[in-house]
């Protein structure tokens, strides 16, 4: 037995003390006590590993200090060996928690053998317990690892993620005060179509192939991560930042990881002077360079500069003001009328927004819907404008005047808005209106982004009564399918599809000449939208189009000058029956 194992031998008996002290002197450190009271107050001085007691002892006998020590958290796990010349304590000692006795009479031999055993059991089941407590803490230990990697890294890539990446971009620049760095932000030129061309596996592995890349070219010269989609923010020394290398490099691993299409990046840099400045705010701008330059196959590359600070401060104005205009309900619906070609009978309206300002007048809605569209702020507004067209159907109604259909525009937003179709339902459903009234303009653009819960969207709607109309038809790249895939009611065919040189004028009326009569053989009928010339008018008349809009025939007007057009409609067509 390990010498330093100290047992504790509580007993009245200086005679029985002695004899236990002697018997276990040889194997451990003997403390002894006299009473119950007495063995407490030792053991709160020092560690003890096994208690031997006995029973019938005064003022606290042996049962009551095995119920105290059962109690105590620092004292349940000791060993109790309780000595006793009476059977009848066995039973209530063990019940109560020790572990073992010895009977008076002490047989040396037996007395050794037994409290050997139950220490050796507890030793074991201590070291065993410790053995398991490290391999749980080391379990954990792993797991924590395993969570924080997770909680920091790109599930796909394994390149940070944006918190991670702001977070060491911060250590790295305090880390280097005196290095020139910049962040750079890059993404993939039209990703989601690469996706639908060529299927998410494959976009996947592009993904990994530029993580790849970048593993190995920047290593440990500067912090890099994904944050979203297609698109890769890059903490790097200056000099590194206005290499080509880097773009070089990327483009080289691509063109090993896809060989059908060609990836095109484009990079916006912010060259950090504040190292104060939040890392976000610093990724902000980087983006903001990148997306100056979205789109243009000349340039690849922006920096970030003051006008294009002047440009965030003012789109910043642009949202605050936009809130402002909405509460104040400054926006409002300009109708442009839609007219019967043959007959010059108005037939419907499209609701356009304006914008009235109190101190700028009338803004021109090039003005401020880009970036209304690109903020989101769009849904809200359309959202208005909706509200703002079915008061007015409403009032119409209510005044004997005869309505026609009215068009508001339906954001590719809202389709992620799973509200979409009742918020429609119960807003003509709240002004008493035939959901025919209420035509839903859609652009191709939705069509292109959110097919699967468009069609839903849309066939809940048309089952209710609503009329959809695919709106800018003939400027996106995939009109012939949306055709065949999407139930759509009506054509808006813009009349930007014709160009301005002569030598394609042929073919473009051809074409024109082909997809009306197509459309009305599959029961579309088709609005010509931006008519402007007589040309323009006779073309469309002589290919079969009924109706059109345009500069040509009305501008887009206030709620109370199309009134005044739909009264004198009314009564042209009053004086009719009559005749």
């Amino acid at each position: 037995m390990d010498a330093l194992c100290s047992m504790l031998i509580v007993d009245d008996s200086r005679i029985d003390r002695t004899l236990l002290a002697n018997m276990f002197a040889e194997s451990y450190s003997i403390l002894e006590a006299t009473s119950g009271q007495e063995a407490l107050a030792a053991m709160a001085e020092r560690k003890v590993d096994v208690v031997v007691l006995d029973i019938d002892m005064k003022g606290m006998n042996g049962f009551a200090l095995i119920d105290a020590m059962k109690a105590d958290p620092s004292l349940s796990d000791i060993p109790i060996i309780v000595e006793t010349g009476e059977s009848a304590h066995e039973e209530p000692a063990l019940l109560r928690g020790a572990d073992d006795f010895i009977a008076k009479p002490f047989n040396t031999t037996v007395a050794r053998r037994r409290v050997d055993n139950i220490v050796t059991k507890h030793v074991l089941e201590r070291e065993q317990l410790q053995a398991a407590l490290r391999e749980t803490e080391l379990l954990a230990a792993h797991r924590a690892q395993e969570l924080l990697y997770a909680a920091e890294h790109d599930g796909l890539t394994g390149l940070y993620n944006r918190a991670a990446f702001c977070r060491k971009t911060a250590e790295l620049l305090k880390s280097r005060p005196h290095e020139a760095f910049a962040i750079v932000q890059f993404d993939i030129e039209r990703f989601k179509i690469f996706n639908e061309l060529h299927g998410s596996t494959r976009g996947d592995e592009v993904l990994k192939a530029i993580a790849q890349c970048l593993d190995k070219t920047i290593r440990d010269r500067g912090v890099y991560g994904r944050m979203e989609a297609d698109h890769f923010a890059l903490c790097l020394p200056k000099d590194m930042a206005l290499s080509d290398n880097l773009a070089t490099q990327l483009e080289l691993a691509l063109a090993n990881a896809e060989a059908e299409h060609e990836i095109v990046l484009y990079f916006g840099m912010y060259e950090i002077t504040d190292r104060t400045m939040p890392v976000d705010i610093m990724c902000d701008r980087a983006t903001l360079a990148l997306r100056s330059i979205k789109g243009n196959y000349n340039t690849r590359f922006a920096l970030y500069d003051s006008n294009m600070h002047q440009s965030l401060i003012a789109k910043h104005t642009m949202k605050a003001e936009g809130e402002r205009a909405l509460e104040k309900r400054e926006f409002e619906p300009f109708i442009q009328p839609i007219f019967n070609l043959a007959s010059g009978a108005l037939v419907g309206g499209e609701a356009l927004v304006r914008w009235r300002h109190p101190d700028k007048g009338l803004i021109p809605p090039g003005q401020f819907l880009p970036f209304f569209e690109n903020s989101g702020f769009i849904v809200r507004l359309d959202s208005h404008i909706r509200e703002e067209v079915c008061c007015f159907l409403a009032s119409m109604e209510s005044s004997g005047i005869a309505s026609v259909p009215l068009s508001v525009n339906i954001s590719r937003l809202e389709f992620y808005d799973p509200h979409l179709c009742d918020n429609l339902v119960d807003l003509v459903k709240r002004y008493k209106l035939p959901p025919s009234r209420l035509r839903l303009e859609i652009t191709e653009s939705a069509y292109a982004d959110n097919l699967p819960q468009l069609l839903q969207a849309m066939g809940k709607l048309q089952r209710f009564g609503f009329t959809v109309l695919m709106d800018d038809f003939g400027t996106g790249y995939s009109s012939l399918s949306m055709l065949r895939d999407v139930p759509i009611d009506m054509i808006k065919l813009d009349m930007r599809f014709l160009g301005g040189e002569s030598r394609n004028r042929a073919r473009e009326e051809s074409i024109l000449r082909a997809i009306v009569p197509m459309a009305k053989s599959l029961g579309l009928p088709v609005i010509a939208e931006g008519v402007e010339t007589r040309d323009q008018a006779s073309l469309l008349e002589s290919v079969g189009c009924d109706l059109v809009q345009g500069y040509l025939y009305a501008q887009p007007i206030p709620k109370d000058e199309f009134l005044a057009l739909a009264v004198r409609e009314t009564a042209k067509n009053a004086l009719k029956q009559k005749a």
